[in-house]
């Protein structure tokens, strides 16, 4: 429990009505019951927040005219996570090591570290602090895993793999595995060795089930503050920069280099050996097949800037239209020229 007064001190809000209701829980406008919080962004949601059992509400500066009773602070969403962490804490895992998890020479670790069941650690792995390894995880040969870096139930780290503080993988992801890496002589395909790392820095999250290979020689580089969404695909010797967003089902082809606070949106794809500029955007199903200047925002297969995408999506929309303008006009011509002769 806690007060709208204590809630607005943690988000440095500022209380609209009674500052001593007390709250239980927070929740969407549409599931929450008396006694929680939700939250108003925009004007879009007005109709629900007026029917919503919420005791209170989070709302922005611009919406204070409305009458809503709650919390006023100026990112909403902000705060709405803040407030969700405080009443679901994150749970603190119980130092150890599992009696059923396979440990191989050579193992270091520090202080507060939680080992689940029929976890396999290869030779010479070092984990930080606090590192919470779930239940099935593979950890092989040579890893280093920085402190309070979760890692979830049958996650493959594989050999020589680099991890930073703070990073979160989420379950049945696969990190090392070979790039695609083969030639091709008389119809047969002979496999390149990949023999490079990947190295995740510090506050990245990793979805489900996604896939970062390594590099062939080198690395694959995933910077700091990334966030990858669930079913994703890093091909060898990629770079993503610093605050990407990837979302789900995306796929970037080997060697490419992503820039700063790059976001792919849903299902998009980058070919390989290319270079992506700074805060460039890719809509979702967006296909680039080149180099991007910073700032970019494109969409479409193959992916144009977005303004010249819905130019063409809007002109291929009239084309039955312009068909039957065209066979129109050759019937109307065949006539005339019938009558000339």
């Amino acid at each position: 429990m806690a007060t709208i007064g204590e809630l607005a001190e943690l988000v440095n809000g500022k209380v609209v009505g009674e500052s001593d209701i007390e709250i239980s829980g927070v929740s969407g406008l549409e599931d929450a019951k008396p006694g929680e919080i939700s939250f108003v962004a925009t004007t879009k949601v007005l109709n629900l927040a007026k029917t919503s059992r919420a005791s209170a509400f989070i709302f922005p500066s611009n919406l204070k005219e409305l009458g809503f009773k709650g919390i006023e602070v100026d990112n909403p969403r902000l705060a709405f996570a803040h407030i969700l962490w405080y009443f679901n804490p994150k749970p603190v895992l119980q130092e150890g090591i599992h009696p059923s998890a396979v440990i191989g020479e050579g193992f270091k670790c520090d202080s507060g570290c939680h080992i689940s069941p029929l976890v396999y650690i290869g030779e010479h792995v070092k984990l930080g602090k606090r590192v919470n390894l779930h239940p099935g995880v593979v950890i092989e040969d040579n890893v280093e895993i920085g402190d309070d870096t979760e890692i979830y139930s049958k996650v493959v780290i594989r050999n020589k793999t680099i991890i930073g503080r703070n990073v979160i993988i989420h379950p049945g992801t696969v990190i090392g595995g070979d790039g695609f890496g083969f030639v091709t002589v008389n119809g047969e395909h002979f496999k390149v060795p990949q023999v490079g790392i990947v190295v995740i820095e510090d506050d990245v999250e990793i979805g489900s089930n996604v896939t970062i290979d390594r590099a062939t020689t080198g690395q694959t580089l995933i910077k700091q503050g990334t966030k990858i969404d669930n079913l994703v695909q890093i091909g060898h010797n990629v770079e993503v920069g610093i605050n990407n967003i990837i979302v789900a089902m995306s796929g970037v082809a080997g060697s490419t280099k992503l820039g700063e606070r790059v976001t792919m949106a849903a299902q998009s794809g980058i070919t390989g050996h290319v270079n992506i500029g700074d805060d460039t955007v890719v809509a979702g199903r967006g296909m680039v097949i080149s180099s991007l200047p910073p700032n970019s925002f494109v969409s479409g297969q193959p992916a144009r800037p977005h303004g010249e995408d819905m130019r063409i999506q809007a002109a291929a929309g009239k084309l039955p239209e312009l068909l039957r303008t065209i066979r129109q006009m050759e019937k109307r011509l065949a006539e005339l020229e019938g009558k000339k002769k």
